[in-house]
């Protein structure tokens, strides 16, 4: 008997025992698959529609001219659902379920905990002027960027929800209470922004269209809406500002609340920040050894300054990063690391100007229910042309030759880019929605250190060292996350602490210490790559000679994005059942 026909006998032997049970427990099989089924289905639809800007990036495309305002009465609303909505998960008979269906519950049960945090505790909407960008920029960006249907079309679409911007500033002045100072200093530099963006971005998306009626309407809404940020500018600026006094960190108990709920991370706080000082200082070590590959008798530091002034300029930079993409794509053909993608449609471009306060880079991919439009943007931040020489200059020794591909690798290939990918492969719709951090980010962090390990860079030292000084950043991340938000670590000290254990410089540091006060597990790049160098370890120790790095990377993101706790459970089970 070939390979093939004993693989397709096992598996109708395993379909038929799954269909041999009792007739009282497949009764309540499928029982417990219904009613969690139609739980899914339902918070599914009410996610769709009550977050229209969330349903378009997804791709569906049915509220394309909706928003819905953020209010008091949004809010309590969505409380009372959430809350009802985890009693009837919780009446759901879980042990009755299939197994594949377990894992959505979990995953369910877990969102659900984590938007009544959300709502209950951390309250952006009441203590972040920023968690109104998405609604105020992301949601008409995501009309204008992609072709899923007629230009004309979409700028209708987006002319609808520009004349709903006052409403949703209107309802924000009214949520806002007494929020840390440090937000509304962001949020001001990002609401900068999204008046940039409709005074060029929205102008320059309509030149495609000719229907002169539909210019006009556009044209009149995003002045609409211009308007409204204007105003909501000044009142960020005069009337928030000076009563910003709230404090930013979460607290012990509300972290780690957090990171379960939205990580399924059960590790508490005290043992991942001392693993991350561990971290810290055995990369310090490996760099320093490294340096003197490099340039003997220099200090890593030193190596790395000299790294840092070999960059593009500014003008130049979107180009730079795109030649660098085919070098890396060649690279994963020759090592068969993981099942390439038929097709790419994949662009580089300067990060939209509402997007640059927080990041270096970023991935956009389509929505992964999307069908007909396929472009995805790889976003790099230029320096702010109106910044000192000097300072533009350190932001731009960030991109480096040898740390830009690395970052391209992260967000790219095969980081999120091939992820997203994969994910629109995903078996389950719930694990295609909800994603986590630890997977995503997890898996993109851990792509650059797997591709050093794989040979990339042919030898040259400088590439592990840009690999490395990214890790050491996403180490200090860690600290600082849980240093500032459970062990009362102020933002200068962290500011330090990147300039002085993550050896950055002073303001890519001060980016960093801005993006923990808001973004307070975004260690999730760290503990994301352990948990799945760990995995890695795992199944190489089960299969033994049968393992394949390319077989796990694909049956990794096989999985979804959901959190890794998850994936691992699955893939386990895979090699139990003999998959």
């Amino acid at each position: 008997m070939s390979a093939r026909s004993r693989a397709g006998s096992r598996a109708l032997l395993l379909a038929a025992a799954a269909l041999a049970c009792a007739p009282s427990a497949c009764a309540a099989q499928r029982s417990a698959e219904a009613a969690f089924t139609a739980l899914a289905e339902e918070y599914l639809g009410r996610l769709l529609e009550r977050d229209p800007g969330l349903a378009t990036r997804l791709g569906v495309h049915d509220h394309d001219a909706r928003l819905v305002p953020v209010t008091q009465v949004t809010l309590a609303e969505d409380q009372r659902w959430f809350a009802e909505l985890e009693q009837r998960l919780l009446a759901v008979n879980r042990a009755s379920l299939p197994f594949e269906r377990t894992l959505e519950y979990d995953l369910l049960l877990a969102r659900t905990r984590a938007r009544r945090l959300d709502l209950e505790v951390i309250r952006p909407y009441q203590r972040n002027p920023a968690a109104y960008v998405a609604l105020a920029a992301g949601s008409v960006q995501s009309l204008l960027q992609r072709d899923f249907a007629p230009v004309c079309d979409r700028l209708r679409a987006a002319a609808a929800r520009l004349r709903q911007i006052p409403e949703v500033l209107r309802a924000a002045k009214i949520n806002l209470e007494n929020p840390p100072r440090v937000y509304t200093q962001l949020a001001i530099v990002q609401f900068d922004g999204v008046l940039r963006f409709y005074r060029e971005g929205v102008p320059q998306a309509a030149a495609g269209c000719r229907e002169s009626r539909d210019l006009a309407e556009l044209a009149e809404a995003d002045s609409l809406a211009v308007r409204a940020v204007e105003d909501f500018l000044a009142y960020l600026r005069e009337d928030l500002l000076p009563r910003s006094g709230g404090e930013f960190a979460l607290g012990r108990e509300t972290y780690q609340k957090k990171l379960l709920h939205e990580e399924m991370v059960e590790t508490p706080v005290e043992s991942l920040l001392a693993r991350g000082w561990r971290g810290i200082e055995a990369t310090h070590a490996a760099m320093e050894s490294l340096a003197q590959a490099i340039q003997p008798g220099a200090t890593a530091r030193e190596v790395l300054a000299a790294m840092g002034r070999d960059h593009p300029g500014a003008d130049s930079l979107v180009s730079y990063t795109a030649t660098q993409l085919e070098r890396i794509r060649a690279f994963l053909r020759a090592r068969d690391l993981i099942t390439l993608p038929e097709r790419e449609d994949l662009r580089v471009r300067e990060t939209p100007p509402f997007g640059r306060a927080l990041g270096f880079a970023s991935m956009d991919p389509p929505g992964v229910w999307e069908r007909k439009a396929a472009e995805a943007f790889y976003n790099v931040t230029p320096p702010d042309s109106a910044w000192e020489p000097a300072r533009q200059e350190e932001h731009l020794s960030f991109f480096n030759r040898w740390a830009s591909e690395v970052v391209s690798i992260h967000e790219a290939l095969p980081g999120h880019y091939y992820q997203f990918l994969a994910l629109r492969q995903s078996r389950s719709r719930l694990r295609q929605a909800l994603t986590c951090g630890t997977f995503t980010e997890g898996w993109a962090h851990y792509c650059e250190q797997m591709m050093l390990e794989e040979g990339y860079g042919a030898g040259d030292p400088r590439y592990r060292m840009a690999q490395l000084s990214l890790a050491l950043q996403r180490l200090c991340r860690l600290v600082a996350g849980i240093s500032l938000h459970t062990q009362g670590m102020t933002p200068e000290e962290v500011v330090a602490l990147f300039r002085d254990q993550g050896w950055m410089t002073q303001v890519n540091a001060e980016r960093e210490a801005r993006r923990g006060t808001a973004d307070p597990t975004y260690l999730v790049y760290t503990v994301g790559k352990w948990e799945i160098l760990a995995l890695r370890e795992e199944m190489r120790a089960r299969l033994r000679g049968a393992f394949r790095l390319k077989d796990f990377h694909d049956a990794l993101l096989r999985e979804g994005a959901g959190p890794l706790p998850l994936a691992r459970r699955a893939m386990t089970r895979g090699v139990e059942r003999g998959r």
